[in-house]
């Protein structure tokens, strides 16, 4: 059992005393130190005396709502993730909790499971997130983007792998960041200090893919006129990162199942192998298992990269995503085109989000590129590419129509689903099929209130 001194402390700030010791129960049994107070001043007396690593907010509180209170937090200069919980919250507020940084909203009354799940998730995260902060290797640009479900789950599962030595096979369509997901696990992983090298398997002519890979001697062939450290030499106590794997021939399959084999490469031109300690991490947008059945992939080779499989979803799959990816790629690419910041109309946003991506992240990001660096002080959407708005050239003053027609057919169906499920948030983004913070969003944007599904 964990000692209390090593126990994370969460603060618990509600004006009432049953929900406060109903948190704090529920918390003590997961191995919680719990610090609760009932009013502000307490709150912020204990953040300066105690080393506090989640806190859990009631926004509706006596002196000051629970929002105000986190963004004086945060003035304060304390990075502490917070939950927020409210049973007579406004739709704004709760959307208010989700911008100011929130992890999650939760709605009273909620089960004792609920609140120890929500707490160990976000002590997760915090902790995945400091150990990436703490990374060296690759920070800033190259951090994953998303809150989704789908992408904190490859988030939790990367980080797992990155403390073992087990080979990795990364999939995902073209476009997702699996390189993103390989540089996460060796920054987290104990051979962050040493070198990451990346190979694009299928930019190799077949004719220089041994030389690149395990080097050559000196005189090896005309030409060779001196020594020549190959990619597995170079990555030596490190990882090596073996982009579109499929890609590679059978001959060439064969000579890097003999290293993972034996932990040996012999350059060409050499009489002697060579110990190398690499990690091999793997990245492919095609069906290697099917690459397998068609003869076209070695089954063996397979099972040594595939010990630990992690699927990268599409951003089809995590539309909920896109907002927040927008937000922090035009930020990036204002700064490196030394661009003015600037405003991306809602309607811009709603239509990246509808659009399907067949070339995912990396789509966005250049369709955004383009975008900002070509429109004015804000970004409309005529400065749309046309792809984007799947209409012909003589529609396009349809498009405030047709999305006029659009979000009122949404906005019907979230007034229905909330008037069926009695209100309940919770319920109606399961029967929905979204995060009840997005939920929580579209209802703000929308323009959805208590008194439309209330009556």
């Amino acid at each position: 059992m964990t000692s209390p001194t090593t126990r994370p402390t969460v603060l618990v700030l509600d004006d009432e005393k049953n929900i406060r010791r109903s948190v704090e129960l529920a918390l003590e049994q997961e191995g919680l130190q719990v610090i609760a107070a009932a009013d502000v001043s307490s709150a912020l007396r204990v953040l300066h005396e105690r080393i506090v690593e989640v806190l859990v907010i009631d926004i509706q509180l006596g002196e000051i709502d629970g929002i105000t209170f986190f963004r004086k937090v945060q003035a304060d200069g304390f990075s502490i993730p917070a939950i927020f919980i409210s049973g007579h919250a406004t739709l704004t507020q709760a959307a208010e909790a989700v911008k100011s940084g929130g992890f999650d909203f939760l709605e009273k009354p909620f089960t004792a499971e609920k609140i120890a799940v929500t707490v160990q998730r976000c002590l997760e995260m915090s902790a995945i997130k400091e150990r990436l902060r703490l990374a060296h290797a690759h920070a800033g640009p190259s951090d994953i983007v998303g809150e989704s479900r789908a992408i904190k789950q490859v988030i939790v599962d990367a980080a797992k792998v990155a403390r073992t030595q087990a080979n990795v096979l990364i999939t995902g369509e073209s476009g997702t960041g699996k390189e993103l997901v390989a540089t996460a696990i060796h920054a987290q992983s104990e051979r962050a200090e040493c070198p990451m090298v990346r190979v694009n398997c299928s930019a190799i002519p077949e004719s220089l893919l041994e030389t690149e890979l395990f080097g050559y001697e000196k005189g090896a062939f005309t030409g060779a006129l001196s020594h020549k450290k190959g990619l597995f030499e170079a990555a030596h106590r490190g990882t090596l990162f073996l982009d579109e794997v499929a890609d590679l021939s059978l001959p060439a399959q064969a000579k890097i199942l003999r290293v993972l084999q034996n932990g040996e490469i012999q350059k060409v031109g050499a009489s002697q192998t060579v110990k190398v300690d690499v990690r091999v991490l793997s990245g492919t947008h095609k069906d290697l298992k099917q690459a397998v059945e068609d003869g076209a992939f070695r089954e063996d080779l397979y099972y040594r990269l595939n010990v630990v499989p992690i699927r990268v979803p599409s951003l089809r799959e995590r539309p909920e995503d896109i907002a927040l990816l927008v937000s922090v790629f035009a930020r990036r690419i204002c700064e490196k085109n030394h661009l003015k910041p600037k405003i991306l109309d809602e309607d811009v946003v709603w239509e990246l989000q509808r659009y399907g991506w067949p070339g995912n992240v990396r789509e966005l990001q250049n369709v955004l590129e383009r975008m900002l660096i070509m429109s004015g002080e804000r970004v409309s959407v005529r400065d749309l590419p046309e792809e984007l708005l799947q209409d012909e050239p003589n529609e396009r003053g349809k498009v405030s129509a047709l999305r006029e027609f659009r979000d009122q057919a949404e906005r019907d169906l979230v007034i229905g689903t909330l008037k069926r499920n009695n209100g309940n948030v919770s319920q109606s983004a399961l029967e929905l099929g979204v995060r009840r913070t997005y939920l929580h969003r579209r209802m703000a944007v929308l323009k959805i209130n208590k008194k439309d599904y209330f009556v």
